[in-house]
């Protein structure tokens, strides 16, 4: 216990230190997080998410000390679970996979520029999708049905955990409202959150 409390009071004050960034500074941060997803009028009847894992790299080229352009390329799990409620009953639960490139807007803030908050729009292109009908199949593939493209507004907040001057770990929550309809059966939009965590690096 002593020890643990020791190497606290020695890693302390380098928890303080200064993440705050000049122009033309590059970031890259691979990430991976727990992802949970809906279509929008599911979230509204209380329908159980299609839950995964998001993994991929962002990259921040910065403005000024506050500002940075974030892109990247993200590996997410969409869809939604069936629906059973009145009228609005759907007939099957469908997954979705996307490659989706992120366009961002991040603002680093705070004294030390610890925490950021990043709002922009995404495009994302399907690489998988499947579909459970519940009569005995399991999923079955659904592509020749589902719109090829998606594109949303995305929006996070994250808080950065400087280990040297060129690395840190983040801890973020990461959305996305999706404006484009998923399939020609169910026509829903997704909406989308991840819970992530990764190493940023600073070039």
């Amino acid at each position: 216990m002593k020890k643990i409390f020791y190497c606290f009071l020695i890693s302390f004050p380098f928890l303080g230190m200064s993440q705050i960034r000049e122009k033309g500074d590059i970031e890259f941060a691979p990430i991976i997080g727990y992802s949970a997803s809906y279509h929008l009028h599911s979230v509204v009847l209380s329908a159980p998410p299609i839950s995964g894992v998001q993994f991929g790299l962002y990259g921040d080229y910065f403005l000024n000390d506050r500002w940075s352009i974030r892109s990247g390329l993200l590996y997410q799990h969409m869809g939604t679970e069936k629906i059973y409620f009145a009228f609005f009953n759907s007939d099957y639960s469908e997954t979705t996979n996307y490659i989706t490139l992120p366009m961002t807007m991040n603002l680093h803030f705070g004294s030390t520029r610890k925490w950021y908050l990043n709002y922009g729009v995404s495009i994302g292109t399907l690489i998988g999708a499947k579909a459970d009908y519940y009569d005995g199949s399991g999923y079955v593939d659904i592509k020749d049905i589902v719109y090829t493209f998606q594109v949303g507004i995305n929006g996070g907040i994250g808080y950065k955990f400087e280990i040297s001057p060129k690395f840190s770990i983040a801890i973020e929550n990461a959305n996305m409202w999706g404006l484009t309809k998923t399939t020609k059966e169910k026509k829903g939009n997704n909406f989308y959150m991840s819970f992530n965590v990764g190493g940023i690096f600073k070039l």
